[in-house]
């Protein structure tokens, strides 16, 4: 028996001496004791059950909540994929000193400024600062109806940026976090070695116009992640990131062979997680080095022909479907309304591992 339980046992014992026919006393000494004694077993279950852990060659659940913050995870996501997908947290958990965005510093720049052509802003910028809404170019020449409910959109837009204001950072930090942990699990793994026979060496770069840009095709997981481990290291393991207003690629840009990224205030705040988080993934495969190069861009977006939209691909809403079988050609062209099969925002990784916000 355990010394702690024993000797809450002996002090039960002892008190049915001392304490002769006093019943109530007794039972008052017992009731209290019990507990004490539930309490230390509790503590003795929880310690056997790390040390089976141990022997197995899992990691205890303190080991692994800590081993997943190394990825930039935060507590309730930590404790939400260990609830739902145990195996794949400890699988992440095992082996995130060897990882894609281990122990990653990001810097978020505070800067009113101009940076990559682009100006800047602070990431707490006030929404009066950087809010806009596109209205459509003949949007004068529009009948009165239409032009009214063009104006009520943008009603309800500004109403939406006006709850999130001031989400952007917070958003992005939480969206690289499940990034991380979603490029080093083992349904990523598998989906990437089931469809790199997809990239196409063309898409990889057309004027080597980038002096870090990666041109060969990997031809498995294991290539994949050598490259971006070598891609980090060249600086440090550390990126800048910058707050603009207004791209005019989406909601983010990463440039191309450097650890640094632009992320639109609105888009960032505004959209939920699950929806920007594929964004966010395809934008640091820039930084790794990775291009959809070509001429007619029709060729490469939304195609798994190239890394950055093979990954989005792979985590975006519906992709994990049955109706796909894993395939990202089939996905793509169902995306693309090019096969019979109806797209629609069903699971993805990111809401398999973290939910639907």
């Amino acid at each position: 028996m355990n010394l702690k339980v024993k000797g809450l046992v002996l002090a039960v014992v002892s008190a049915l001496v001392l304490n002769g026919c006093d019943s109530d006393k007794v039972k008052a000494e017992l009731d209290h004791a019990g507990h004490k004694i539930g309490d230390a077993a509790h503590e003795v279950g929880h310690k056997i059950h790390d040390e089976v852990e141990r022997a197995q060659g899992k990691l205890t659940q303190n080991a692994e909540k800590e081993s997943l913050r190394q990825l930039g995870l935060d507590e309730a996501d930590i404790d939400y994929v260990i609830a739902h997908n145990p195996d794949d947290a400890m699988a992440v958990a095992k082996h995130t000193n060897d990882e894609i965005l281990y122990q990653t510093k990001y810097n978020f720049v505070d800067a009113s400024g101009q940076q990559g052509g682009l100006k800047t802003y602070d990431w707490n910028a006030p929404l009066s600062s950087y809010y806009f809404y596109h209205k459509p170019a003949n949007y004068d020449q529009l009948p009165l109806e239409e032009k009214a409910a063009v104006d009520m959109l943008q009603e309800t837009d500004y109403k939406t940026s006006q709850r999130h204001e001031g989400d952007a950072k917070a958003n992005l930090q939480k969206m690289l976090g499940r990034v991380a942990f979603v490029i080093n699990s083992p349904k990523f793994i598998k989906m990437f070695n089931d469809n790199y026979q997809y990239l196409y060496s063309d898409t990889f770069s057309v004027s080597s116009a980038y002096p870090n840009e990666i041109t060969h095709v990997p031809d498995s997981y294991n290539e994949f992640k050598a490259d971006i481990k070598s891609a980090l290291s060249r600086e440090g393991n550390t990126y800048k990131f910058y707050a603009v207003k207004d791209l005019d690629v989406g909601d983010a840009k990463g440039d191309v062979g450097k650890l640094s990224a632009y992320f639109k205030l609105k888009g960032m705040a505004n959209s939920k997680l699950k929806a920007s988080a594929p964004l966010v993934l395809h934008e640091l495969t820039h930084t790794f080095g990775y291009q959809h190069a070509g001429a007619d861009q029709n060729t490469v977006k939304m195609k798994p022909n190239n890394v950055p939209y093979l990954v989005q691909l792979m985590t975006m809403d519906s992709a994990m479907q049955d109706q796909y079988q894993g395939d990202m050609q089939m996905f793509s062209n169902s995306v693309n309304g090019i096969n019979q099969i109806t797209w629609y925002a069903g699971d993805s990784m990111f809401s398999t591992y973290f939910g639907n916000d």
